[in-house]
């Protein structure tokens, strides 16, 4: 790694928003043994994996602190994150591989549609349990 290049610089917790397809690249994940289920998903954010898992068939469950908040909440808290993060990547762009992403804009654009994503399933999660608030080590599963 060539420390001369600029990092991204993050202070406190960030509520990411990432998709199926993020979670399958980032983890390498396989859809045989996720049907297994089920998954969990700890400190999930606003990521949409959780409910494009259960799209596909796979028992999948998410847990994060901010899911005390409202759904309103939780969008206008996601919005800003994403504007930040944008912003930020946009003054080191030159340092990232975007042949996943194809660019910045594409970027905060799959961003945003997961936040979406999210936020529709988790509306409509009354009493199914799919959502949990609460942080590790500690939680209700």
């Amino acid at each position: 790694m060539n420390s001369n290049l600029p990092g991204y610089e993050q202070i406190g917790v960030a509520m990411t928003c990432r998709s199926y397809a993020e979670y399958e690249r980032m983890f390498a994940l396989e859809r045989h043994p996720l049907a297994g289920g089920p998954v969990l998903d700890v400190a999930a954010g606003a990521s949409s994996f959780t409910a494009e898992a259960n799209k596909r068939g796979i028992r999948a469950y998410a847990a994060d602190p901010l899911y005390g908040m409202t759904a309103e909440d939780m969008n206008n808290h996601g919005r800003r994150e994403i504007e930040t993060s944008t912003a930020k990547l946009a003054g080191i762009r030159h340092v990232y591989d975007w042949s996943f992403y194809g660019s910045l804009e594409q970027h905060q654009a799959r961003r945003e549609a997961a936040l979406d994503a999210f936020i529709a399933d988790f509306r409509t999660d009354m009493g199914e349990g799919r959502y949990r608030a609460g942080r590790s080590p500690e939680l209700a599963f």
